[in-house]
């Protein structure tokens, strides 16, 4: 079956129902069109900057299903590539080539276009964007492309594919998503408007978002409601209003991270809401800090409060590092200060009246606030009341609580105690510090260096405690020192101006002292350096000790040599008369049991009966006694008859041998 349509459109011919289609095109056509010619498809390629990036399997075998029933409708849009123009590169139809090369089509009808980088690029691009299918994620890639060729602005956009410049805008911020995120809309588990919305974040809080609400597989929580329930969830969960917070936010209204800022279209009151946490948190912090200082410089007097088993913020970790008192007290205990009244202002109301009645309200409470706070800072000057400041999240709470008349204290009491403060503050200082440096040296490795003289001063400070009382004299020492009146003060003191000659001396003290603490014998290590000290030092005296006490044990041992070889004579002794009466008990049992055995044989013969077969005679006959002999020899003992009593000799119990003790 052959179809073809005689309008100057490509049309694909199928010869039999099985055989593969084959493309046949007419080259002149009536409207003056573009003509399409046949390409072979081999020679034919995909274009690097197509738009379009997904192709739908069960699409595209619809496709090709179409075209081998109807033919290539549309032709492919080519030009030439390589030097000599050998090869073709789609401009548009990538979608149709692939259905064609599916059909296994030799050829596939194309017009070709003489077009250069740029225009191929953006036909390709505007093709794309002009079907009514095309993906959200492709859309804004295209888009975006446009916009970096430098050749459109939204504006013209908007103008070109018939779109508003809002729509231009918001497909565009679908660039901006991170690609967890823009993976879920191509995939269509997030619609483009939810992902419109997320594309407004900085990337650390679409990580977030990710991560725990929406899921890399897009099986999360938010998935699947609205693009306006998002908005607000996101505002409610990722950011914080501005308008909540105190310091100076002038900054914060041109800011990018400020949610009114991020769409030129939004319609939003107020100073917005902040999603730079980070930034958002410094600031506060700073602010918190400030105010702090500020209430502690105007009162010197004044307390921070500490809570024991409360997380400290930011700010206050910051004020306790600058040295400010803190007290652990709890707030319930306390009074709160007055808060000064907020002025009213007059755009807040409609009507001039009401705007009036606000300020005369105002001014009866500022009044009042004047009358306490003058009435708190009396009592303060008093000492009757005493100051408190606590830093929160959002400012800095004044309290006070009544202090009891005994516990009043005047400025001189005050200056006392805290010139107290003070001192044990440089004590803890020093104290902490010591600690650090401890445990410094005890994790870290010392570098190899030269041994220096503020080192080796060190080392004989600590020598000086070893040196015993008749050489403190050579040291320039006194007597009385040894009692308690050798101070650091004075051990640093000499480590520091000692000669050679002294430093001899506390070094030989040291090393006597550690010598004989704990040595109990010159057997070991320590005593044969204890010994070998000793024999340098004082020989002769030295060689006297080791004399005395060598030959009074050397006696001792020579009288236990003695005695160990009379020990070992006997022993051998009772050891050769055990063998020898073992060996005459073991012949009297060994006779014994052979006159047992001739009296059972005897009595045997005795009671067998005599044989009636003549006994045979001669050589025969001694034949037979041999052979009865030799069967004689391993018969067992009978058991003794019923009317027979056997006896039996038992040999006498071996007397045991007992040691001779000598």
């Amino acid at each position: 079956m052959t179809a073809i349509k005689n309008n100057g459109t490509a049309v694909a011919v199928a010869e039999k129902a099985n055989e593969v289609v084959t493309a046949v095109v007419v080259r002149t056509p009536d409207n003056g069109q573009r003509k399409a010619v046949n390409i072979a498809s081999d020679l034919i390629e995909p274009s690097n900057y197509n738009a379009r990036k997904t192709f739908d399997a069960d699409a595209l075998k619809e496709l090709a299903q179409s075209i081998s029933v109807h033919g290539l409708i549309q032709p492919i849009t080519v030009r030439r590539k390589g030097e000599k123009g050998e090869h073709y590169e789609i401009i548009c139809g990538e979608r149709r080539f692939r259905a064609c090369r599916m059909l296994k089509l030799s050829e596939i009808p194309c017009i070709v276009r003489e077009v250069t980088d740029e225009q191929a690029y953006d036909l390709s691009i505007s093709e794309n964007l002009q079907r009514e299918d095309v993906p959200p994620m492709e859309a804004a890639e295209a888009y975006k492309r446009l916009i970096d060729t430098k050749w459109y602005n939204i504006a013209s956009l908007a103008v070109a594919y018939g779109k508003s410049e809002r729509h231009i805008y918001q497909t565009l911020k679908l660039c901006d998503l991170i690609k967890g995120i823009a993976n879920l809309v191509k995939e269509g588990k997030l619609t483009a408007s939810a992902g419109i919305v997320i594309s407004k974040y900085d990337k650390k809080i679409q990580e977030d978002i990710l991560n725990d609400r929406l899921g890399k597989d897009g099986a999360g929580e938010w998935c699947n409601i609205s693009a306006n329930a998002l908005e607000g969830k996101i505002r409610n969960c990722y950011t914080n209003n501005l308008d909540n917070y105190s310091f100076d936010k002038s900054k914060c209204l041109k800011c990018i991270h400020n949610s009114s800022n991020f769409d030129l279209f939004a319609e939003n009151g107020g100073c917005g809401k902040c999603t730079n946490k980070k930034c958002l948190s410094d600031k506060q912090t700073a602010y918190l800090v400030e105010q702090a200082q500020a209430v502690a410089l105007a009162d010197p007097k004044l307390v921070f409060v500490g809570e024991q088993y409360s997380h400290d913020n930011e700010a206050t970790q910051i004020i306790k590092k600058g040295g400010y008192e803190f007290k652990n007290v709890q707030t319930y205990n306390l009074n709160s200060y007055p808060t000064a009244p907020t002025a009213p202002q007059a755009s807040e109301y409609k009507k001039p009246e009401d705007y009036d009645k606000a300020q005369e309200k105002y001014g009866k409470e500022q009044e009042k606030y004047t009358k306490h706070t003058a009435h708190l800072e009396e009592l303060k000057e008093q000492g009757k009341i005493r100051v408190y400041a606590k830093i929160g999240d959002s400012n800095v709470r004044m309290y006070y609580k009544e202090v009891a008349t005994k516990d009043t204290k005047s400025n001189e009491q005050l200056i006392s105690d805290l010139t107290a403060k003070k001192k044990r503050n440089n004590e803890l200082a020093d104290e902490k510090t010591a600690e650090g440096l401890k445990e410094l040296l005890r994790t870290e490795q010392i570098p190899q260096s030269a041994f220096t003289a503020d080192e080796e001063t060190a080392m004989y400070f600590f020598m000086l405690t070893k040196l015993r009382r008749h050489n403190y004299k050579a040291v320039g020492l006194k007597e009385n020192d040894y009692y308690g009146y050798l101070t650091d003060e004075k051990k640093l003191n000499i480590a520091s101006l000692l000669t050679e000659e002294q430093k001899t001396i506390v070094r030989r003290d040291y090393l006597y002292s550690h010598l004989t603490d704990g040595t109990r014998t010159v057997g070991d290590e320590k005593g044969g350096m204890l010994l070998a000290f000793s024999k340098q030092h004082l020989p002769e005296k030295t060689e006297e000790i080791v004399s005395t006490h060598k030959e009074e044990y050397g006696k001792k041992n020579a009288r236990l040599d003695e005695r160990i070889a009379g020990l070992k004579e006997a022993e051998k002794k009772a050891k050769a008369d055990a063998k020898a009466k073992k060996a005459e008990q073991t012949t009297k049992t060994e006779k014994t049991s052979k006159t047992a055995e001739k009296a059972i044989k005897k009595e045997v013969n005795a009671t067998a009966p005599k044989s009636e077969t003549t006994k045979p005679k001669g050589k025969e006959q001694s034949k037979a006694t041999q052979s009865e002999k030799k069967e004689a020899k391993p018969t067992p003992i009978p058991t003794p008859q019923a009317d027979k009593v056997l006896i039996v000799g038992v040999p006498k119990a071996q007397p045991k041998v007992e040691a001779i003790a000598v």
